[in-house]
């Protein structure tokens, strides 16, 4: 008997040691993003082109970096022009006007080398990072990109955690796993000293495959971009660049992995949270994941019920649970924040307990690792990339086909689209709107705002006229689709989720997000709930529901 205690105390303490060992390895690196951001996110600016004149933008948004107090930036050629001006926005909320100075565009080599100088006309001391070496880099050494994805039109940036995965191809630049998409464009590649080490110039179809211009061409080339000109070959005047005094450290770092985010192993706080779900949507048979909690409640025996994607579950809902399947029942459904809880008949072992979610946000996350849970056991780790983000309904629009004139009352329809559920109620050009759902649509103004409270698959009540004639049907609201692109940044894995937008508050991550892996449970290092995946918004966003909106949901449908 005293040999089984001894046993099962080492047991216990070679776990406690492992997780403690884990823990550390965490929090090391996270100090290393923490410290390298403190550096580099308030020198990383948003930018588009600007006519001061007329006082209006020009241009779509890109993203550069500032490299010195006196406004230097640097960034990619093809998002600017020699003399024209450009807006500059910065992360503390400063706006500047800048001039596009130099840029090399070889004619040989189109696409490449990209580079291009602007200058900050604006008086001011302005923050800047520091300008690292390419000559330095390691294969495999931890890189962070910090730009301004356009799909997210936010005000501040969005980081993503990566490794060097070439210090230079054929083209001549480096590759990095860092994911982008446009806006990023221009934007800046940090070494894990926070120092600028390559700017973002181009992306292939593969989420690996994202290609930065060598910070040494601008070390190289600096006076000669300095002038406004567009050079088409490789500028005669050069500077010297020295070497990186830092070369051998991070050479060390890199080969020993005290900077390899990789071997951060995840040791969950909670177990068996995650469950493969399938429901029937539309007459076809989706594949998701639900995640488990545990409600206590007066008696104290806790329900447990499940918390996924609203729109990603329909009818006939299970889950997989040891070789057989489950039925669940809908308890309420959440279109707001696309959250459905889900309750069953059977107890499961494992699951998140509620009492330890916390119900309040989050302060200052960006840089956390983050480790989702698939329903297979196993984890994929990401970084927290965004504070959090307010996202209107756009893609989330209900599709109803019908267009009214402008300035009309009472409201009369101008156009009725083939196909749509307008006209598969009947209505036709010329109809009077007299009422959505029992309320009175006075004016043509009026009719747009109204129908954008609405969600696809939403049923409306309609009443209008014809001739005089009262008529009144029902329609399905439709969604607007997903458009085609031939774009790199729109071929990913699973593509975009069909609800990503029209949420009041959500945070980003730069998990490969893939259509079944939303629902998932999104944990801190250490082990702590975070969130729900909810969507994958672009290449470079998944976003996830917050902790505290989770919660608040189980808890008001269960009081």
């Amino acid at each position: 008997m005293n040999r089984y205690f001894r046993l099962l105390a080492l047991a216990m303490l070679l776990f406690f040691t492992r997780a403690s060992a884990q823990h550390q390895a965490a929090n090391r690196i996270e100090s290393v993003i923490s410290a390298a951001m403190k550096k580099a996110y308030p020198a990383s600016v948003r930018m588009w082109g600007f006519d001061t004149t007329r006082n209006e933008r020009t241009s779509a948004q890109f993203s550069g970096v500032v490299v010195s107090a006196d406004g230097y930036i640097l960034t990619a050629a093809h998002t600017v022009q020699p003399g024209r001006n450009y807006k500059v926005f910065f992360t503390d909320g400063r706006e500047a006007i800048a001039e596009a100075l130099g840029k090399i565009e070889v004619k040989e080599t189109p696409g490449a080398p990209d580079v291009a100088m602007m200058k900050i006309l604006t008086k001011g001391n302005w923050p800047f990072a520091e300008m690292g070496y390419s000559q330095s880099l390691v294969k495999n050494e931890m890189c962070l990109s910090i730009a301004y994805p356009e799909s997210l039109n936010q005000k501040l940036p969005t980081l993503r955690l990566g490794k060097i995965a070439e210090v230079k191809n054929s083209y001549g630049f480096i590759r990095s796993t860092c994911k982008m998409e446009p806006g990023d464009s221009g934007g800046p590649l940090f070494d894990y000293l926070g120092r600028v080490i390559g700017l973002h110039s181009a992306i292939d179809v593969a989420e690996d495959m994202n290609f930065e211009i060598p910070v040494d061409l601008y070390r190289k080339y600096w006076t000669a971009l300095q002038q406004e000109k567009i050079y088409t070959a490789f500028p005669n005047q050069t500077d010297v660049i020295d070497a990186d005094k830092l070369a051998k450290q991070i050479k060390k770092d890199t080969e020993t992995g005290k900077t390899d985010f990789d071997l951060v192993k995840y040791s969950p706080k909670f177990k068996n949270t995650s469950f493969e779900l399938k429901s029937t949507v539309n007459g076809e048979i989706k594949t998701i994941t639900a995640t488990l909690f545990n409600v206590p409640n007066a008696a104290g025996t806790p329900k447990q019920v499940l918390v996924t994607k609203n729109s990603m579950v329909g009818e006939a809902v299970n889950i997989k649970f040891q070789d057989k399947m489950l039925n669940l029942s809908v308890i309420a459904r959440d279109k707001e924040n696309d959250l459905v809880l889900l309750g069953l008949n059977e107890t499961i072992q494992g699951g998140i307990e509620l009492k330890d979610v916390k119900n309040e946000s989050h302060e200052n996350p960006v840089g956390q690792l983050l480790f989702t849970a698939r329903y297979d056991g196993t984890y994929l780790q990401s970084v927290w990339s965004s504070t959090a983000l307010t996202l209107p309904k756009i893609s989330a629009m209900p599709y109803f086909g019908a267009m009214v004139a402008y300035n009309t009352s009472p409201v009369v329809f101008s156009l009725i689209k083939a196909a749509s559920p307008a006209e598969e109620i009947g209505l036709k050009m010329g109809d009077e709107l007299l009422s959505i759902d029992g309320q009175p649509i006075a004016k043509s103004a009026d009719f747009v705002p109204f129908m954008a409270k609405y969600w696809p698959g939403d049923e409306i009540s309609l009443n209008w006229t014809r001739e005089g004639k009262p008529l009144s049907a029902k329609a399905k609201l439709a969604g607007v689709g997903q458009g085609s692109s031939n774009h790199p940044a729109e071929k990913f894995a699973g593509g975009k989720s069909a609800r990503r937008d029209g949420f009041k508050a959500v945070y980003a991550h730069d998990l490969a997000l893939t259509p079944d892996l939303n629902g998932s449970g999104v944990f801190d290092a250490k082990g702590n709930f975070c969130g729900l995946n909810i969507a994958r918004f672009s290449r470079t966003a998944a976003l996830f529901m917050p902790a505290n909106v989770v919660y608040q949901f189980i808890n008001e449908q269960l009081k």
